[in-house]
Order: structure tokens, then sequence, then C-alpha cells
């Protein structure tokens, strides 16, 4: 059996410390390795539908007809994804439709596929929606119009986006629409369920469609309720079209089909739903954000694409 004298006890000890804090200094390098410092912006090409990533150089964005006069557009992905997901291409590729301009798309954490949630991406929240305030300072300093910018997040990145506007300053984004921001680690937490979104552009329009992974906060300027109250949604299925990641596709499917709004369902609690809307009111890109609508609005889905009800009358 072996023994160790007092001395040789304490020389254990010291040596396994050591060694302990370089395994836990070494995870924590890597983990932050994997997460900020891999994060990078494209630009999307929608001739070719692809993603051109941005360099240091300025002369990038003018390369990649962006041009700093016209529109810009930003689009933050959410945990597990990237810029390959199905959603992010769809979106980017109706921004370049319908609104034309610049359309950006911040990713990070190595598309975020191989990180845990709450031990290694929350802790990194703050450097990210840095990385991401820095970019919307950069893009004014190359001479694009904060006036002109629209932000578009889901999930994890609906709070990037919030939080970026916010730092950035009081309102200079003209807009920002989030999709079923995330409630896990966000709405028990103080520092950030003390924030109102509504500092961080001059229009926030929040879709919501899940209880279990999006925020039980109803506080942007118009809050939707998609599906059964905003907690469950029709055409639920497995990962990654839940009740949760279905809203992003949903807020695709608005730019060419309505999502109208109905009169609260009983079944659905609400202290500060609309009463009343414009005429022809609807979800998503589209939505009417200078109606000084506030509010919940609440709108039915369906159980295949295109989603929408379109037996809903578009009406007051």
């Amino acid at each position: 059996m072996l023994k160790f004298s007092r001395k040789n006890h304490r020389l254990f000890e010291i040596v396994l410390a050591v060694v302990c804090t370089v395994v836990v200094v070494c995870e924590m390098v890597d983990a932050a390795d994997r997460i900020t410092g891999t994060v990078f912006f494209s630009v999307f090409q929608s001739d070719q539908n692809r993603w051109i990533p941005l360099t240091d150089n300025d002369a990038d964005f003018v390369h990649n007809n962006c041009d700093p006069k016209g529109d810009f557009a930003i689009i933050v992905h959410g945990w597990r994804e990237g810029y390959l997901s199905e959603w992010v291409n769809d979106v980017a590729s109706n921004f370049s439709t319908y609104r034309g301009g610049c359309v950006m798309l911040m990713s990070y954490g190595n598309d975020s596929r191989i990180i845990d949630y709450f031990s290694e991406l929350m802790p990194h929240f703050n450097s990210l929606a840095e990385a991401l305030a820095n970019h919307l300072r950069r893009l004014e300093r190359v001479g694009f119009d904060p006036g002109h910018g629209h932000m578009f997040g889901f999930s994890f990145g609906s709070h990037l986006a919030l939080e970026a506007g916010r730092r950035f300053g009081f309102q200079k984004l003209d807009r920002i629409d989030t999709c079923d921001n995330a409630g896990p680690g966000f709405d028990s937490d103080t520092r950030y369920s003390l924030l109102d979104p509504k500092l961080a552009a001059k229009k926030v329009q929040c879709i919501h469609t899940s209880a279990n992974y999006g925020s039980r906060r109803r506080d942007c300027h118009i809050n939707w309720n998609m599906g059964v109250c905003g907690r469950d949604q029709p055409a639920a299925g497995p990962f990654p079209k839940g009740s949760h990641g279905l809203c992003p596709y949903f807020y695709s499917s608005a730019f060419t089909h309505n999502f109208n709004p109905i009169p609260k369902p009983k079944s659905c609690s609400s202290h500060k739903y609309a009463h009343s809307w414009p005429r022809g009111l609807r979800m998503g890109y589209f939505c009417d954000m200078n109606s000084e609508l506030f509010g919940e609005l609440f709108s039915p889905t369906t159980k295949s694409f295109p989603y929408n009800d379109d037996t809903i009358l578009n009406e007051v």
C-alpha cells in the first residue's frame, strides 16, 4: 500500500490543484474561442444565394454591392443555428427582394451547434452583444444611416439584436423585429428582464410562438401571439420546427401571405391586448409600425405551409 508523508501529501495536493486549474482554464479558453473567437459578419449575394464573409477592409461593402447610402438589414440567428439554417436564407432572400439594400448576417460560436446553452453560450452574451454593437458602429462610420437600419433576430439572437441596439444608442436604429425571444436564461435574470426592448429601436415588433422556449414578456411596441395564445402552434413537429423554431418560418411566409389579427380568444390571457387595429394590419416585415398601435395582437396559424389562416377578414 502506497503511503504519503505529510510533506508528500501536501506536494500532491499542490500538483493536483495546478493540474485541475490548467484543465479548467483550457476548457474556458476553448469555450470562449468557440464562441467569441468565431464571430463573423457576411453579406448575402441574392443572385448566387450565398454569403460572402466581410473582412476588416471597409471597401468590402462596396465590393459586395452594399451602398452606404441605401438600406441595410442584419439577421441574427439563434442557438444551434448558422448561415446554413434553412430559414436564414429564406429571410435573407425576402429582404433582398422586398427591401433591397445590404443584407447581412451575424454568425457566432461556430454556428453555435456544439455549444451548451447555459454553461457556454449564456456567459458570453455580453461579449456577443458588444460584437454586434461594434458592427453597427462600423456601419455608421463607413456611411450607413442607422435610420435606414433593420435587424431581425430569432431566440437568443433576438436578445443580441435588442441589446446591441440599446448599446448602439437610444432608438438610433429604425426598426427591430424579433422572433420568439428566448425565455430560458433571460426571463428569470434581472440583468436582462428589466431592460426595455423599446429603447433598442424606434419601432420594435416581437412575435411569440412558444411557452417552453419563448419569453413570457410582452413589452415591445407591438407583440404578436401566434397560434394558440402565442404558446403552441398547430404545425409544431420535431426539431427544428417545434412551436419555437417555427417562428422565423412564419416571418418568412409573412412576406407573401397575410397573418391578420383577430379579437383576443377567451382562452388567452392578456392585460394589454389591442382592442382595435388599423385595417390591413399584418404580422411581419409589412406590419404597419407607424400606426401608433401598442399592445398585444392575436393571429391564428395552420398545420401546414404557408401557416396563415386566409379565412380571416382583413378588417379593423
